[in-house]
């Protein structure tokens, strides 16, 4: 996914929505990788010191986790931060 261009000028709609499917892309993501290591939702929120339903939501495309997050949750499937990335 790349950024779009978007203008100082642009309304704020523009950016809410680029946000939103910024977070479904990463959700789809997230849930990607971690199934393809074989860990259910519950498990990862539990490595990475979560709540099971901020997982869910993380990966349902409601919440836009912060880099902090996304940090613990890469520790948590076992792989280094820009190993994360490389994919995205």
């Amino acid at each position: 996914m790349k950024p779009k261009n978007l203008s100082y000028e642009d309304n704020p709609a523009a950016r809410r929505k680029e946000k939103k499917d910024f977070a479904m892309f990463f959700g789809r993501y997230l849930r990607k990788i971690r199934e393809s290591k074989n860990i259910s939702q519950e498990q990862l929120s539990i490595k990475a010191g979560y709540y099971h339903t901020y997982v869910n939501k993380i990966e349902q495309g409601k919440y836009s986790p912060s880099l902090h997050t996304i940090w613990r949750i890469a520790h948590a499937l076992g792989v280094s931060l820009s190993d994360f990335f490389k994919g995205f």
